[in-house]
């Protein structure tokens, strides 16, 4: 397992601009779990006067057990905090010489009667007044929102900043992986996703393939049952959340195609998929020129929960009886058309990144999918009544197969309400005469165009 710290310059510089600041500081910092929360507060720590506390989830004699052990040989050994005000009390005082403090899975707290409240009012009376650096870092979002994001939370309006922690993106694993070449990195971020800790387990010294079949598919790897574990920790009734996220990883993305596939009446439905948001899991879509629509769409936002519903628990029975290879033989052709997929959100991705260096010909402020009724466009960016207008293709294409796409998508682009002139392009794996695309007014980007972007 290969640990790596890739793309958080811009947190671990907020960060260093509040300390810097020689002001008391309270930072909210969440995320998903396993998303490198931990492995942040660390690096930012290194080479700081800090305390680092973990909260277990347990009862309160075994958190307070845990905070005392860090601190054990301040005081002699079997030392114990009596409360968690006599806690408290020790960090004011430590607030004095310390730079940093943080407390990672702080939403656990609530597990410690009033510890929330005592820490409000510790942060409000005392703590605000020094020049300690304090983060709270979380990865439990509904009860996050309990204690700190809701206009009634014990913490609300009391941050002085709030990190969301996001997974990796494709550009970010050319930084962490060296061997594998821009197509093979697109496999590797379809099935392992953004995610710190996942990607960990990717054996650079193994196929893609192999990689896929022994650390996710085979029932001896860690990832195997990852996301039932996870919505086992979050919520109550698993089984009902891990249906509808199977349902959105077979295509079923509207509201109503939805609670038709689990069995659930619209408002119910609602209900579930209004949680799955909560916790970073799902996201609604809606046409890029109508950001309120209603007839929006629901995606897996994570590439690995994504692959997992789409691939392993719908095999689960053949993999449990140890027939990784042959259940890999019969979704790889599969794979390559989820592949498809995942390669638009890439080139959203990679247009974004072309966006802030300014390398578009039209500096668009939004840029997403549009619809309407049976005609679709892969990618659109909008700027007034301008737009880009791309076609995003998982293939090799030669001149004449992407001056046809082109045509094609002539036609779809005058569908798009109050877009008066636009520019066409067209992204794919790898493009051949792009040169001459180009010459002729069109965006032309493959693979080798993205992976410049890195830099």
């Amino acid at each position: 397992m290969i640990l790596q710290f890739v793309n958080r310059q811009n947190e671990m510089q907020m960060l260093k601009g509040l300390l810097d600041r020689g002001r008391a500081a309270l930072v909210l910092l969440y995320g998903r779990r396993r998303v490198g929360k931990t492995r942040l507060i660390q690096e930012f720590m290194k080479n700081k006067c800090g305390l680092y506390f973990y909260v277990p989830n347990a009862e309160e004699k075994t958190i307070l057990a845990e905070f005392s052990r860090v601190v054990e040989d301040e005081f002699f050994k079997g030392f114990r905090f009596a409360d968690f005000t006599s806690f408290m009390e020790y960090l004011v005082e430590k607030c004095m010489y310390n730079d940093v403090i943080a407390i990672d899975e702080f939403q656990r707290l609530v597990n410690v009667n009033g510890a929330i409240s005592i820490l409000q009012k510790y942060w409000d009376e005392r703590l605000s007044k020094g020049k300690c650096l304090f983060i709270l870092s979380g990865s439990s979002f509904g009860t996050i929102r309990k204690v700190a994001l809701s206009g009634n939370a014990p913490l609300y309006g009391r941050r002085t900043l709030t990190l969301k922690i996001e997974p990796l993106k494709y550009l970010d694993l050319f930084e962490w992986f060296k061997k594998y070449s821009s197509e093979e990195l697109v496999s590797i971020y379809g099935s392992f996703g953004g995610t710190p800790a996942y990607l960990e387990h990717v054996d650079e010294n193994l196929s893609v393939e192999d990689n896929i079949i022994e650390k996710i598919l085979s029932k001896r790897s860690p990832l195997h049952d990852e996301p039932e574990m996870l919505l086992m920790e979050e919520v109550r009734m698993p089984q009902r959340y891990m249906d509808i996220l199977s349902a959105i990883a077979r295509g079923k993305t509207t509201l109503s195609e939805i609670a038709e596939t689990v069995g659930l009446s619209r408002e119910n439905a609602t209900t579930y998929l209004k949680t799955l948001e909560i916790l970073d899991l799902i996201e609604r879509v809606t046409p890029v020129t109508e950001p309120e629509a209603r007839r929006g769409l629901y995606k897996i936002r994570d590439t690995f929960f994504s692959f997992w519903f789409g691939f392993v628990r719908p095999n689960k029975r053949q993999l449990e009886l140890g027939l990784e290879e042959n259940v890999w033989q019969n979704i790889k052709e599969e794979f390559k058309t989820y592949l498809g997929r995942i390669f638009e959100d890439i080139c959203i991705e990679a247009l974004a990144e072309m966006v802030k260096k300014n390398l578009l010909p039209l500096q668009v402020g939004k840029i997403g999918k549009w619809w309407w009724k049976e005609t679709e466009i892969d990618i659109v960016g909008l700027k007034g009544g301008k737009g880009l207008v791309i076609e995003a293709k998982w293939t090799e294409l030669n001149y004449q197969e992407a001056k046809r796409l082109l045509y094609q998508l002539s036609i779809k682009a005058n569908q798009i309400p109050k877009v008066k002139e636009y520019i066409l392009g067209v992204m794919s794996k790898k493009i051949e005469d792009k040169e001459k695309i180009r010459s002729e007014g069109f965006i032309a980007l493959d693979l080798q165009d993205i992976a410049k972007l890195r830099k």
